[in-house]
């Protein structure tokens, strides 16, 4: 299994909001498709790159149930993808 200590996602939280999900969201406006859907299909080819470099089917549903969130924080979503 591949593992990636001394690194963590909070150190990449403005590169997230500030590039790729603007990306996302403007190329999902120029072809006309939902958001989610481009979402989605980001998340699944990365999720296939993670695992051909060796990251384990299961570090990736664990890591997608740790993300969840929780009832009262989904109105805090980044703007374009309520």
């Amino acid at each position: 299994m591949t593992t990636y200590t001394g690194h963590r996602v909070e150190d990449h939280e403005d590169f997230i909001l500030e590039q790729l999900l603007p990306l996302i969201v403007d190329h999902a406006g120029a072809s006309d498709t939902p958001t989610e859907v481009v979402t989605f299909a980001a998340l699944l080819t990365l999720a296939t790159i993670l695992q051909a470099k060796g990251l384990d089917r299961d570090v990736l549903v664990c890591s997608i149930d740790a993300a969840r969130l929780q009832p009262h924080e989904i109105h805090d979503e980044p703007e374009g993808l309520q």
